[in-house]
């Protein structure tokens, strides 16, 4: 064979397998969900209007709103991101999408977040979640540290972005070639909920210390169809900041809690390469609101500056009764 056969041979070879490669990923990408921004066909779609009822959340700032379509009938679901166009309204993200004709459970939720991601290609399973964080994230360390007693196995998930979200209770039915348009009517709320953390009587504190802490237990992710906390039990760290001579003030946002269960939900502060642990259980689930909760704390001594020592106890009740130290 000479080289310019061999040279066609091989190319034409190479354009059956370039073929074969695309069907075989058309069929792949054929199920599944799929994110819809533009239709240009409509023969085969029907119109719906998407409105936005903010009265639940006046102070929202949404950088964008997904909608989720989920069909009962085919198993298939459809993704809308919708934009304001850059314009401070949210009335502009009221939408007019084309969507295709089926039955359909329907949920939105704020997009564009830094930390959330979403998970689930069916209605009921459908979920917001976070990454991956490291224990020590807040104070830039990648080295590990040990986490509370009980919540070794739990994943370490950063604090979510904030949250607004809402779903339809019933299933709609969007009719094939609808002369008017389906409207659907979300009121976003809130899901996230904040929590505050005080400790004051900090002993050796003084300015420039590193210090984080880790809370445990909290819910992995948030479920719309449900409208509660779904997912493992999980740990989220967070940064600790000098609060007044004495005092160090931390925040959070979480997915909730996943109560009722038996985890215990420990607050462990680090500094330097000490750990003491605070058991705050009663105070999250004894909060008069679950969606703004305040663990005010009293009494931690850390390490002397000149001495580089661990953590003593200083407060009164903790779950350790034995008091003892643990250097990392």
């Amino acid at each position: 064979m000479t080289g310019k056969a061999a040279c066609r041979l091989f190319f034409r070879k190479s354009a059956y397998c370039a073929v074969f490669l695309m069907l075989a990923l058309c069929l792949l990408c054929s199920g599944g969900c799929a994110q819809r921004e533009l239709c240009y066909d409509h023969s085969h779609v029907s119109p719906v209007f998407v409105e936005f009822d903010w009265s639940m959340a006046p102070d929202a700032a949404p950088a964008t709103m997904v909608v989720w379509f989920f069909s009962e009938t085919s198993g298939e679901c459809y993704r809308f991101e919708l934009s304001n166009g850059g314009i401070e309204s949210r009335s502009q993200f009221d939408s007019h999408i084309n969507v295709r004709p089926g039955t359909y459970r329907v949920l939105c939720h704020n997009g564009s977040t830094d930390n959330n991601s979403e998970e689930g290609d069916t209605f009921g399973e459908y979920r917001i979640t976070t990454y991956d964080a490291g224990i020590l994230s807040p104070m830039n360390r990648s080295d590990k540290a040990p986490l509370p007693v009980g919540a070794e196995a739990q994943p370490v998930k950063a604090s979510p972005s904030t949250v607004y979200a809402d779903a339809l209770d019933k299933q709609i039915i969007i009719e094939p070639a609808a002369d008017s348009e389906t409207h659907i009517r979300f009121v976003p709320v809130e899901v996230t909920s904040m929590y505050d953390i005080v400790i004051t009587g900090v002993e050796n504190l003084i300015p420039g210390t590193d210090v984080s802490a880790v809370l445990t237990g909290m819910a992995e992710a948030w479920n719309p169809a449900n409208y509660r906390p779904a997912g493992a039990d999980v740990t989220i760290p967070f940064a600790l900041d000098q609060d007044g001579p004495d005092s160090l003030r931390g925040s959070l946002l979480t997915f909730g809690d996943n109560a009722p269960h038996e985890v215990r939900h420990i607050l462990r502060v680090y500094a330097s390469y000490n750990y003491y642990d605070f058991d705050v259980t009663d105070q999250i689930h004894n909060a008069p609101d679950s969606r703004h909760v305040e663990i005010q704390l009293h009494g931690l001594k850390l390490p002397a500056p000149e001495q580089g020592g661990g953590m003593s106890p200083g407060v009164e009740g903790w779950e350790n009764a034995e008091n003892i130290v643990i250097t990392m």
